[in-house]
């Protein structure tokens, strides 16, 4: 048994003496080389399509051949020679050592190959799913639209073959996306070029088609009759590397709905080139991922939505999806984004009335679009749990959308349940590395970073909202997290500098009130258990701003919650109340400050109020009326 990893040891430093494993390299090389050569000339030359099935073949039975013989055999300047033995190579190898190594045939040999492989494996290995190339310098999209070949088996169809792509290149020429080609250029470069036959247009008469149109984008396709319908099949390729961008399918009743199918095809294919062409410049694939809307219209607005949304500038967020969802009334990603924005803005109902008008959508929804309203009634209306359930299945159909992990960290965080929610954020964070681009969402930042401040896993929490603030220079809540972090750990220079910069941010660049800057800084200082500090900056904020209910609110929880002063806090509600019964958040820090103070009865009754107002689940309020049930009940049995 001892012997066995000597034996495999001279067997392995044999093989690389012999050169086994060069002539396998070179083989594989030369091979790879071949099978492309041979894809590249079958179709020109007309060969039997077997003919590439035959090449693979026999490489595959030669490739033990040459494995064997390179073990017996040796390629030198002289000729083929069978192998030294290991004896006479290690004096040949001694007296040459002094000596420089001499250029081998085989190392030459190795080199084109390696090169030749690169040039031929480049383009498949690094081509782009895009549109980049495909335009010209004014950057719209160049296009040529083709004759449709007439399959009908009805010569009657033949004028439809140049009528279609006439009222195809007549309505997609309204697009400011396209350029399309001119039906005289079109029909001018076909019957100058009387080898194309469009029913079997190869690769390489396809190409020289449209550089002589100085385009590399075709539309092809065939009439078809299928009974009583008139069908059109059509394809968006790309001449150069024969990728299908897109296929597509219509059908009609009879001849005359030809103008209606033309309609309907040259809208799809003008909204699929715009939205692709949006989506690779906005390089956000966690974004526009899988957005469900085949209107161009929509998806900009959409987009302008969610650049508003990211920074807080909810209000400009809240028009553009309201736009998104009346260019496309079935866009359920604008409802959901359309919802949350009223939400974080306090439009409340608003955003309720948003999620009931996505749930009476009346047209056919794939499984995936009604799971998404699924989630986003749960998220409105129910509890994170029904939220989790329907994410969960969203998973399911789409491992790979970011969105969905997002969405399903939340929901845990919002239960308190910060190992979940951890979990699900990095996979979403994976997904992004594995893409090479970054998430253009602030929150799953700053608030995975929560999560790991929960955990007391500071390291990390520092690492991810550095991240953050990297792609996010700007967002004010990462660098709140930033500094309550660096407090947390001790390094207390390192978060005064984090709020120097806060400040130049909200007042400089954000234009904020005094009022707001104060405010953000005394939930820095409260969260990281400066309680004097925050206390200040809180009383600041309301000093300087004493109509604003937010500010009020936010000093009154932190009075109550941190027992600073609770009858103060009571005070401030009360105030709030006074000019607004029906505010939740003042109702809910009432009720738990009267807890506090062991009026339980009293603490019951607004609690259960605040919580019929609030505008979805809250895991806060909903532990609050826990906590105040099970004293009832205590109190109860003592008495």
């Amino acid at each position: 048994m001892s012997d066995k990893p000597g034996n495999l040891a001279k067997f392995w430093q044999e093989l690389k003496r012999r050169r086994v494993f060069r002539v396998i390299a070179m083989y594989a090389g030369a091979a790879f080389v071949i099978i492309e050569v041979t894809n590249n000339i079958v179709e020109p030359l007309g060969l039997p399509a077997w003919v590439p099935t035959v090449v693979i073949l026999l490489l595959i039975i030669g490739f033990p051949v040459i494995a064997i013989l390179s073990w017996i055999f040796d390629l030198t300047p002289e000729g083929v020679k069978k192998t030294e033995s290991f004896e006479s190579a290690a004096m040949k190898q001694e007296s040459e050592e002094a000596g420089r190594r001499k250029l081998r045939t085989s190392d030459i040999v190795i080199a084109v190959l390696v090169i030749t492989v690169g040039i031929l494996a480049y383009p498949k290995l690094f081509s782009k799913d895009s549109l980049k190339d495909a335009r010209d310098q004014d950057g719209r999209i160049s296009i040529a639209v083709l004759p449709f070949e007439n399959l009908s088996g009805d010569t009657l169809y033949n004028i439809w073959q140049g009528g279609f792509q006439n009222l195809l290149i007549s309505t997609l020429s309204n697009s400011k996306e396209l350029s399309v080609r001119k039906y005289q250029a079109v029909n001018d470069v076909l019957n100058s070029s009387k080898e194309i036959n469009l029913g079997s247009l190869s690769s390489t008469l396809a190409s020289d088609l449209a550089h002589r149109l100085d385009t590399r984008t075709l539309i092809l396709g065939n009439l078809l009759r299928a009974g009583t319908k008139i069908r059109i099949n059509a394809q968006l390729i790309d001449a150069e590397t024969e990728e299908i961008y897109k296929t597509y399918l219509i059908e009609g009743d009879s001849e005359n709905d030809f103008f209606v199918l033309a309609d309907s095809l040259s809208w799809m294919i003008k909204n699929y080139i715009e939205i692709k062409s949006i989506s690779d410049q906005y390089n956000a694939p966690g974004i526009t991922r899988n957005v469900m809307t085949k209107s161009s219209e929509a998806f900009k607005n959409y987009i302008r939505g969610w650049d508003a949304f990211k920074y807080m500038e909810l209000g400009s967020a809240i028009e553009w999806f309201a736009k998104a969802v009346e260019a496309d009334s079935t866009f359920i990603n604008a409802y959901v984004f359309g919802a949350y924005a009223n939400l974080m803005y306090g439009r409340n109902w608003p955003a309720k009335k948003i999620v009931n008008k996505a749930s009476e959508i009346n047209a056919e929804l794939t499984t995936e679009q009604e799971l998404m309203i699924n989630q986003l009634y749960a998220y409105f209306f129910k509890t994170p749990y029904e939220e989790i359930k329907a994410i969960k299945q969203l998973n399911e159909i789409d491992e790979l959308n970011p969105l969905y992990w997002h969405q399903l960290g939340f929901a845990y965080y919002k239960l308190f349940e910060y190992e979940e929610a951890v979990q699900s954020w990095e996979r979403l964070f994976r997904i992004h590395e594995q893409w090479g681009t970054d998430y253009q969402n602030p929150y799953p930042y700053f608030l995975m970073g929560d999560a790991y401040h929960k955990l007391g896993e500071h390291e990390k929490e520092e690492k991810i909202l550095a991240l953050g603030h990297k792609v996010f220079p700007n967002a004010i809540m990462i660098q709140q997290f930033q500094a309550i972090c660096a407090y947390s750990m001790g390094d207390n220079q390192k978060a005064e500098n984090i709020l120097s910069e806060y400040k130049t941010i909200r007042q400089d660049i954000l234009h904020c009130t005094e009022a707001m800057v104060s405010s953000g800084i005394g939930a820095i200082y409260s969260n990281s258990g400066l309680l004097e500090e925050a206390e200040s900056y809180y009383r600041d904020a309301t000093q300087q701003d004493p109509e604003n209910l937010y500010w009020m609110h936010e000093f009154a929880w932190f009075l109550i919650e941190n027992e600073v002063n609770i009858e103060e806090g009571i005070k401030l509600c009360d105030g709030i109340l006074e000019q607004n019964p029906k505010h939740w958040p003042s109702l809910d820090a009432k009720g738990w400050a009267l807890y506090k103070q062991g009026k339980y009865e009293e603490a019951l009754a607004l609690l259960k109020d605040s919580w019929d107002l609030k505008p979805a689940y809250s895991h806060t309020g909903y532990l609050h009326i826990q906590e105040v049930e099970k004293a009832l009940a205590r109190q109860n049995i003592e008495m």
